[in-house]
This record gives structure tokens, sequence and C-alpha cells, in this order.
């Protein structure tokens, strides 16, 4: 009798066991990160807050927002699969979709679009009694050019080159953002290059208490030769003490992921289309992003195809996909 009880418990254990794995599995959560850039910008506090509302509304999928350094390093870690979505300058997008530039020997042609999102402005800017007033004026000093290795500091590269300067003719100093306006008010560096959004925390700090001054870019040569570049006019007074126009190229920072995520097209499109049903959660974060990430624009200067799943989406919101940003394996 007792070996029986024994049998019919030890049974009923198994079942138990079964269908409590079963049912571990059924439920089972898909976590992933969404890599933005630095704190002090509009998108790391926009990619923490899509990411609540992924998690929110798309069941089984739950996301975090990460700072990171931003284009480079997103690409490069959505590449190797540790983050499922991630943000992008559109021209590093496309350089690095068509193995060019620093990716000429790691061609990531995995890479897909989700959707557009705000402008990267690319902001010069040194000490109000400098003698620079010209990138080429910047030969022998001391000049910010970003992190090493980040989309701000291939632009600044770029922007160097344009002007018949390479790392070689100044004293490069691969330092982040927020470090360079420190550098700048203590004198530490004559000028510094940086991606940043208008008006971004950082940049009111440098020039509500530093006097500063801006340098254009606006040679039209220089947006020949990048045709991904805009050329845009900051309007006077944008800044303190700068009460004069300057022209600066512009560009979309984009939202990536890959064809390699192992998430469904079902997944990615649940994931979109959340986002964008749902924008009053996320587009209060910061001035930038309620201004310029709109549905309106969700396509516009994206550099890669798309994901399949996002051109569902859209394609059911009455957007008409252009032809290049299908991708090969769309059916």
């Amino acid at each position: 009798m007792k070996q029986s009880f024994v049998k019919v418990g030890s049974a009923l254990l198994l079942i138990f066991v079964v269908a409590f794995s079963a049912g571990a599995q059924s439920t089972a959560v898909k976590r992933f990160s969404i890599g933005t850039a630095g704190t002090a910008g509009a998108l790391y506090p926009m990619g923490v807050a899509m990411a609540q509302t992924i998690t929110k509304h798309v069941p089984g999928i739950a996301a975090t927002g990460e700072a990171t350094a931003a284009s480079v390093e997103n690409i490069r870690n959505l590449s190797t699969g540790k983050m499922v979505m991630g943000i992008s300058q559109n021209e590093i997008a496309w350089m690095a979709y068509n193995g060019l530039g620093d990716f000429k020997d790691h061609k990531i042609d995995s890479l897909r679009s989700l959707f557009s999102t705000i402008y990267s402005y690319v902001q010069v800017f040194t000490k109000a009694d400098s003698p620079i007033n010209s990138i080429r004026d910047f030969k022998g000093k001391a000049i910010g050019v970003g992190a090493a290795g980040s989309g701000g500091e291939m632009a600044a590269r770029m922007i160097l080159e344009f002007y018949g300067l390479t790392y070689n003719d100044i004293k490069p100093q691969f330092i982040p953002e927020t470090e360079a306006v420190n550098a700048l008010k203590d004198g530490r560096i004559a000028a510094f290059i940086c991606t940043h959004p208008l008006k971004s925390a950082i940049l009111l700090d440098l020039t509500n208490s530093t006097n500063v001054k801006m340098i254009p870019i606006a040679d039209e040569g220089f947006y020949e030769k990048f045709p991904f570049y805009t050329k845009y006019t900051i309007p006077a007074d944008t800044y303190k003490g700068i009460n004069y126009p300057v022209s600066v190229p512009i560009s979309r920072v984009i939202m990536l992921t890959t064809n390699r995520t192992g998430l469904s097209d079902d997944e990615i499109y649940a994931i979109v289309k959340a986002i964008w049903e749902n924008r009053s959660e996320w587009s209060n974060v910061h001035a930038s992003v309620s201004a310029q990430v709109t549905l309106d624009t969700a396509l516009k200067e994206l550099s890669v195809p798309m994901h399949s799943g996002a051109i569902r989406y859209f394609k059911e919101k009455g957007f008409t996909i252009p032809k290049e940003l299908y991708p090969p394996e769309y059916k």
C-alpha cells in the first residue's frame, strides 16, 4: 500500500514538473537592449522611454534602453547580437551596410532600418576670442574630435579631410562631448567638433557659462562630397552670445535592427506598432524628440533597407515604401 502511494505521488510530481516547465516555456519573456547614446542628449531618454513602451504593450517582450558611445558601438553590438535595436547616424549606418570607411573590412549587410528619429547637428565651438575662424585654422591646435571610433569622430575626420587636414596636422583629443565642453572652458583644447541635438543640455551649459563662437561649415563642396549631409542654418540667438546664423551639416539618426535578431517578423511588427501607436508615452522626453520624431517623417532619410516587420506596419498606415528600402528577404 505504502509503495502504491509512493508511485502515485511520484507520478503526480512528474506531471506537476512537466506542466510547470511547459507553462514556464510558454510565458518566457524575450529581453533585449536598445543602444542609444550618452546620457547628456535626447537619444538616451528617448530609447529608455521607447523600451518602456515596448515592455508595456508587447506581450512576451521586455526591453531596456542602454547608454552607449552611440552610432559605431551600436552597429557593432547589433552585428554581434549583443543588441536587438540601436540608433545610428544615417551616414554611419550607410557606410556599415556597404562596407565602407571604418567598415571596409567588416561589412554589416544584416542591418535593417526601423524608422527615423531626430536630426544630428554637427556643431563646432571655440572661445569667442579665439583666432580660429575656419576649420583650416585648427592646424597645430588641440581639438576635441569625439570619442575614438564614435560616429562623431568619424564626422570629424570627414570635416578635417575636406578642409585639407588630417590628425597629423592637429592635436586630436579623443574625448566625448561632455569632457570636451569642460576642456574648452578650462583652455585644455582650442575647439571641438560634436554631433548633438540643438540646445542639448551640455551645449547650453557651455554657451550660458562661457563666451564662445561657432565655426560654420558652409562650403557647398562639402555637401557635394558628402551627400548624406544636409546643409542647415542654425538661427541667430539659438545660443546665448551667438547672434548670427551658422551653417552646419545635419543628418538623421535612425533606429536600426538586423535580420538576425532571433525575433520574428511578427514580433518586430508588434514592436514598431507599439512604439508608434503609443507615441505620447515617449515623445515628451526632449524637445527634439517631440518636434522631429513624428509618424509623418518616420521614413525620411533612411539609408539602409527596412526590416520586413517594419514595412508591414508602415504599409498598413498607408505609407508607400521606396523600392530601395525593401530588403532582399522581403516576401
